[in-house]
């Protein structure tokens, strides 16, 4: 059985809240503006890989009205980090051989970031980023890519998320799915489909 994570809100804390809140304390912005320039439709060649990152950010620059894009960057980047328990079940399940996997719509210059910070990728035996994919969840194809890069059977897959709509799409393609809640709790119900942590 191979077990599959979201990233955001599963193996990190949720960042973008985090995020959000921070930047509209600092830069007096609306935080439904900001999540629709980090997250929402604004971000949607940014989260996929179809624009260069220098040109999403002036756009952002522009957009938000602000001097001082680099500072939001850095917020944004910065406000995610792993959860520790995460962290510690993920080694246990590798030291009890099963293979890992995440599925995550994280940019490019962001993932890149937190790797270099907290060394994440290696904990993994292969992912796939929405910005590789040029898709991202919730939409099915980004499912379906993982699957073929990876020649993998769907029914042997366990796939985490945090969000239900993504779930959704997981099991349309034959993963077994968990809504991530708590570490404790997905430990239960690993437990359920007879993996011991």
């Amino acid at each position: 059985m191979m077990i599959v994570f979201d990233l955001s809100g599963v193996f990190f804390n949720n960042g973008l809240k985090e995020a959000i809140r921070r930047i509209s304390e600092e830069y007096q912005l609306e935080p439904k503006i900001i999540e629709f320039v980090l997250n929402g439709s604004f971000a949607e060649k940014y989260r996929i890989g179809t624009i260069g990152l220098a040109k999403f950010w002036k756009n952002a620059k522009e957009y938000l009205k602000v001097e001082d894009i680099e500072g939001i960057k850095k917020i944004f980047f910065e406000s995610y980090y792993p959860h520790p328990e995460s962290v510690e079940l993920l080694k246990n399940l590798r030291n009890k051989n099963f293979k890992l996997g995440y599925i995550s719509n994280g940019p490019q210059d962001r993932s890149d970031f937190l790797d270099e910070k907290y060394g994440f990728i290696s904990l993994f035996d292969l992912g796939l980023f929405s910005f590789e994919a040029h898709v991202r969840k919730p939409d099915v194809k980004i499912y379906r890519k993982f699957i073929e890069k990876f020649n993998l059977n769907p029914e042997e897959i366990i796939y985490i998320d945090d969000a239900a709509k993504n779930l959704v799409s997981a099991k349309e393609v034959g993963m077994n799915i968990i809504l991530f809640q708590t570490v404790k709790d997905l430990e239960n119900k690993l437990n359920e489909f007879g993996i011991d942590i």
